[in-house]
């Protein structure tokens, strides 16, 4: 059985209990609260993972919970982006006043840097194990297309799998595979209602207005919240190449956080798009926006005075939302200056553009799902996502909602979909109490068992693989076909297999135990 609920302030993290393990999947404020709510004690959680750089606000005054109460603390697991934005993020709201950011209960500087020091980096596609109390969990971060490391969580655990995350953007082409293998997939933030056009075509879009704004001398406004959510990269990277076509070419000038976000991407060439890859594996930049500072078409500052020797119109200025005042007095005498409606903030300028639309749609959902052959129950939550026709009426969907309650979710543990693992002892103990094999697990077909989880590599000897029954003659017609050696009777089948070949052969082992695994 798997657990879900909306925990903290506006419902913004999830709280998941898959095989007996609380996982939270952020951590918004007030996040304590809505353990006590579901009378869970916090010593209950085993890990934290951030999906975005914005999710974790409530982590430093859950891991002073940890520490006034003496509790070991929970893993905290991210990408190393998003740590370093949810980082930054908070050290900007621990130098707020309490009017500033809510009236809510403060942390200090110290809290934040002390929060990170125990953070364990992960990147996509690599696999962390987390030993629950009763069963043993892998854990995989892949890419939700929110901003650079933004993630989506894949928890597999009894050769079943349950995703995670933010709703998957479209910027940075999100981890769709992911969301094929999955049992249940939980899904926050929303969903398209229309299959409308993909956010790199509103990124050209955007820009396109900024370059007909310069080109009649105004001044353009871009507000911004300096989160993975803005996809500030890209739209600097856009708004560069559209006016690089003009004669009269203004500076783009970047203040505050979203320069702070432009100066740290440089290092991240691991999560920039594979056009990025490929320049920086020839020894380009591999995001343009370091290559515009080296050219002075680009000027990050920190502050309004930092700009004064810089300064210049007409111009391009991506500031914070809380410095658009400023600049709306400064131009508001130009009639040709204009606020980009990139995200959803009223001004006194003129706006052009429009909003940001970076929900995946219902329709690519839809058909991802479509041609799977056990398609995923799906959660969305309440209130905050509408729920579009093309998932409400796809009979290969189902589609939960997830109110303020601890949702239960049944699963079906006949037939797994991702290769697992099972400590021995796990094993044992059931073998002791009389049954082959654990209860409430099994059939747990391509399970491997041993003392440590076995690791690819070419010497080491490979675990036992646990298999339920199968059709004999057609596994060992597979196997041969894969050029392997197959001996034994109806119970016990022997595979001779070159060390070599292990590493190939596994995957095909697991594949045919799956298809011709019986009832």
């Amino acid at each position: 059985m798997l657990k879900v609920a909306m925990v903290g302030a506006n419902q913004q993290g999830v709280l998941v209990n898959f095989g007996g393990t609380w996982i939270l999947a952020g951590c918004p404020p007030d996040v304590g609260t809505s353990l006590r709510h579901f009378n869970i004690n916090m010593s209950q959680v085993a890990a934290v993972l951030l999906t975005s750089g914005t999710c974790m606000e409530g982590w430093p005054l859950l891991r002073r919970s940890f520490v006034q109460a003496e509790l070991e603390q929970p893993r905290l697991l991210g990408t190393e982006p998003m740590l370093q934005v949810a980082q930054s993020h908070l050290r900007d709201l621990a130098m707020m006043r309490p009017s500033q950011n809510g009236g809510g209960e403060l942390f200090s500087l110290e809290e934040v840097e002390e929060a990170f020091l125990g953070a364990e980096e992960v990147s996509f596609g690599q696999e962390v194990l987390l030993e629950g109390d009763n069963a043993t969990m892998l854990l995989k971060a892949s890419c939700s297309g929110l901003g650079l490391g933004g993630s989506l969580w894949s928890l597999a655990c009894y050769g079943l799998c349950v995703v995670v995350g933010a709703s998957a953007k479209v910027a940075r082409l999100p981890d769709l595979e992911a969301l094929t293998v999955a049992d249940v997939v939980v899904l926050l933030g929303g969903i398209s209602r229309h299959p409308s056009r993909d956010v790199q075509q509103q990124l050209t879009d955007a820009a396109k207005e900024v370059a007909v704004v310069l080109q009649s001398r105004g001044n353009v406004l871009v507000p911004l919240n300096g989160s993975p959510e803005d996809f500030t990269e890209e739209l600097t990277e856009c708004i560069a190449k559209a006016i690089s076509e003009l004669e009269n070419q203004g500076p783009i000038f970047a203040i505050s956080t979203p320069a702070r976000s432009l100066r740290r991407c440089g290092r991240w060439a691991e999560w920039t798009s594979k056009k990025g890859q490929e320049r920086a594996r020839v020894g380009e930049h591999p995001f343009l926006v370091d290559a515009l500072r080296e050219s002075g078409r680009l000027v990050l500052a920190e502050t309004i005075n930092d700009l004064t020797d810089a300064y210049e119109e007409p111009c391009v200025v991506l500031a914070p939302i809380s410095l658009k005042r400023h600049f709306e007095k400064l131009w508001d005498s130009q009639k040709a200056s204009r606020r980009l409606c990139w995200l959803d903030v009223q001004g006194v300028l003129p706006g052009v553009g429009n909003a940001i639309q970076p929900y995946i749609s219902a329709t690519e959902l839809a058909r991802t799902w479509s041609s799977c052959a056990r398609p995923p129950k799906l959660i969305v939550p309440k209130g905050r996502v509408p729920l579009p026709p093309e998932l409400t009426s796809c009979k290969a969907v189902e589609l939960m909602v997830l109110d303020s309650g601890l949702l239960e979710v049944p699963l079906d543990l006949d037939r797994p979909r991702v290769k697992c693992w099972l400590p021995r002892d796990h094993l044992a103990v059931a073998r002791k109490q009389g049954r082959k094999r654990p209860a409430d697990v099994l059939p747990l077909h391509g399970t491997f068992i041993g003392n440590t989880r076995p690791r690819i590599a070419p010497r080491q000897p490979e675990a036992e693989l646990l298999a339920g029954a199968v059709e004999v003659k057609a596994f060992q017609d597979a196997m041969r076909k894969a050029g392997l050696v197959v001996e034994g009777g109806l119970r016990t089948l022997r595979l001779k297999v070159h060390e070599h070949q292990r590493r190939r052969l596994r995957d095909q082992i697991f594949q045919a135990l799956l298809r011709f695994s019986l009832p």
